[in-house]
């Protein structure tokens, strides 16, 4: 399934934004970056815009028609076209949010990133990946609000 030409349907935590990715690798190739990326806290604010390739955020008209949107302040959407788009058929699927919720879907068979954990209401986040997150929550806060703050 070495496949070039593709396109992924991002959802960020069950509906909150969703993005039509186009990534510059192939399917064998995206499930190994998948695999091994370490955690998806970068992704977390902002959702997947660093993603390799083109990603364009969506809004769904119905579950399987689309507009290209720009997102505005209040993350309010303006569609960029006045014709729904129809998601083909074949599009994989990636949920993103928190390590231990995020996956990879290709067909029947879901994927995880190498940060993945079993979620457990008592798990604390440790080393890299604690850092991770402490990363992306500083770089949120000093984009929305000019200051870096100390996470504990």
């Amino acid at each position: 399934m070495d496949q070039f030409e593709y396109v992924v349907h991002v959802e960020e935590e069950y509906g909150y934004r969703d993005w039509l990715w186009v990534p510059n690798m192939t399917i064998d190739e995206l499930k190994v970056w998948w695999q091994k990326l370490p955690t998806v806290a970068p992704y977390f604010f902002d959702g997947p815009v660093s993603f390799p390739g083109e990603i364009h955020q969506i809004y769904f008209e119905s579950p399987t028609t689309f507009a290209f949107v720009k997102e505005g302040p209040g993350r309010i959407v303006t569609p960029l076209h006045s014709d729904f788009i129809t998601l083909p058929k074949d599009a994989l699927y990636m949920h993103i949010h928190e390590d231990e919720d995020s996956f990879l879907r290709i067909g029947d068979k879901d994927y995880e990133h190498a940060g993945w954990k079993e979620y457990n209401d008592t798990s604390e986040r440790t080393g890299d990946i604690k850092e991770a997150w402490d990363k992306a929550l500083n770089e949120n806060i000093a984009k929305r609000f000019g200051a870096e703050k100390e996470v504990e």
